[in-house]
């Protein structure tokens, strides 16, 4: 009898452990939006910012009632793939300026300019797991 027992506490433990990991688990996509909102509206509370939570209470309302998680990552490719244009668009503007033999401040502004898109790109790529 006590082999039984201890088997059932083994299982009872593992389910227990099962859904405490779970709680754990880090939230994606409207979940997670809807935790940074409230994070930020907690902020903005603690600061006394009453225009500032009056936005992110509206925001809230709007991605608790039509967000759906299939939409919003199909948003989020669709943006990968905007900044994915947008920055072979970039690095062709500065390989025109360097083949032309441009002023370096007109390279280095289209190199800035470069630079900016792969962060908006990086950015959005990271969205796409939360």
């Amino acid at each position: 009898m006590q082999i039984k027992h201890g088997i059932y506490g083994v299982v009872i433990g593992l389910v227990l452990s099962a859904a405490a990991w779970a709680d754990e688990a880090p939230k994606v996509g409207c979940a997670a939006k809807l935790e940074a909102i409230s994070a930020e509206l907690a902020q903005a509370k603690a600061a006394g910012n009453k225009h500032k939570v009056d936005g992110l209470e509206k925001a809230y309302y709007e991605v608790s009632t039509n967000c759906d998680d299939d939409s919003l990552y199909a948003e989020r490719v669709a943006k990968v793939s905007a900044l994915e244009e947008k920055l072979t668009e970039r690095q062709n503007e500065l390989a025109k300026a360097i083949e032309e033999g441009r002023s370096m401040d007109k390279i280095n502004k289209k190199r800035n300019k470069v630079a900016e898109a792969e962060l908006e790109l990086a950015k959005a790529r990271a969205e796409l797991t939360q």
